[in-house]
């Protein structure tokens, strides 16, 4: 494979090896992240249940361990890149609050629940609010409108010119939205 090739891969062709549920793939798709993710995404799929969906996902930390942060439509968790690394899953429907704040760069998400709150930071641009606006919509459910095109366009161009995705990466996600608003 060429150098030029493989600066032009997608996410998608990436992780066409493992084999991945669809929900898996498309939010593997829209997260912000580089092949170093990848695996760990495939391991995802054998802490899900069958009637779960995948809506958002992203890298993150929590409680000093970096791993995959996870929406779905039944509960919110977080599955460390170390075997021993700490880990949560919470139904949504224990969820009591959630806020997100990002700051330059790097966001934040805490969970209030029950027994406590859980926080999630080191999460890439304005991602984490963008998995609370999800959470809050699934909690109540009732489907999220259609984001703004601009709004999307902006954040992509921010985490292009960050340095966060390639100008291929970003010219496959512009295809991608394209291909949707078309539809």
């Amino acid at each position: 494979m060429s150098w030029f090739r493989w600066f032009r891969i997608t996410v998608r062709e990436r992780l066409a090896p493992y084999n991945l549920r669809p929900d898996v793939l498309d939010a593997a798709a829209a997260m912000a992240s580089d092949q170093r993710s990848d695996v760990y995404v495939a391991r995802l799929e054998s802490f899900l249940t069958a009637s779960e969906t995948v809506l958002r996902m992203m890298d993150g930390r929590y409680a000093g361990g970096m791993g995959l942060f996870v929406l779905t439509s039944e509960r919110i968790l977080f599955r460390p890149r170390r075997s021993t690394g700490p880990a949560f899953s919470v139904p949504l429907r224990e969820i009591i609050a959630i806020e997100a704040a990002t700051r330059r760069v790097s966001g934040t998400v805490r969970l209030t629940t029950p027994e406590g709150s859980l926080t999630v930071d080191r999460i890439l641009g304005t991602q984490g609010e963008m998995l609370a606006d999800d959470a809050r919509e699934a909690i109540r459910g009732t489907p999220r409108p259609e984001r703004d095109p601009l709004e999307v366009l902006a954040e992509l161009r921010a985490l292009r010119d960050s340095g966060v995705i390639s100008d291929a990466e970003f010219d496959a996600l512009m295809h991608e939205m394209g291909e949707l608003q078309e539809k």
